[in-house]
């Protein structure tokens, strides 16, 4: 294992964090605007959904380095995919279960593996480690939010 153990264990404690600061906004909230953007439920789908892309491209860079990945458009998914249907438990249990299976994966790599890359159409080669570093913080990003937003049971 390379220096990436430091990071991996912040990105696998991240989505653990993100649930928490989410089931602490009150449900009647969730669905409401954050400061004119996506609610507190929206950036919950749109993190699945990333987290979901990234196991993706993590997969393809490391069991079939050199293939072709497929662009992403996170707007499209949010219009067309019905997650309203699916319980907000069912999304958080699957984004932690997912990262935490991710980061394991990650964990087990050689130093080599690292370096693998896949081809994306508009952006070029994308290492492992590009696309691990590009979707390991992400969660930070919208726990920002959530938690600049003080959805927390008062409102601002």
């Amino acid at each position: 294992m390379s220096g990436h153990g430091i990071e991996l264990d912040r990105w696998g404690q991240l989505a653990v964090d993100f649930v928490a600061a989410y089931q602490r906004i009150p449900a009647d909230q969730r669905t409401a605007s954050i400061d004119g953007g996506w609610s507190a439920r929206q950036v919950l789908e749109h993190l699945l959904e990333d987290e979901i892309l990234f196991s993706t491209r993590m997969r393809a860079a490391i069991a079939d380095p050199g293939s072709v990945i497929l662009p992403f458009d996170a707007e499209r998914y949010q219009t067309n995919l019905p997650y309203a249907l699916v319980p907000d438990a069912v999304l958080l249990d699957a984004l932690v279960s997912l990262r935490t299976v991710n980061v394991g994966l990650l964990r087990a790599l050689t130093d080599d593996a690292w370096s693998q890359a896949v081809a994306h159409p508009e952006a070029g080669d994308q290492t492992v480690e590009q696309i691990s570093v590009m979707f390991g913080d992400h969660i930070a990003e919208h726990l920002k939010d959530l938690q600049s937003a003080g959805l927390h049971g008062e409102r601002r």
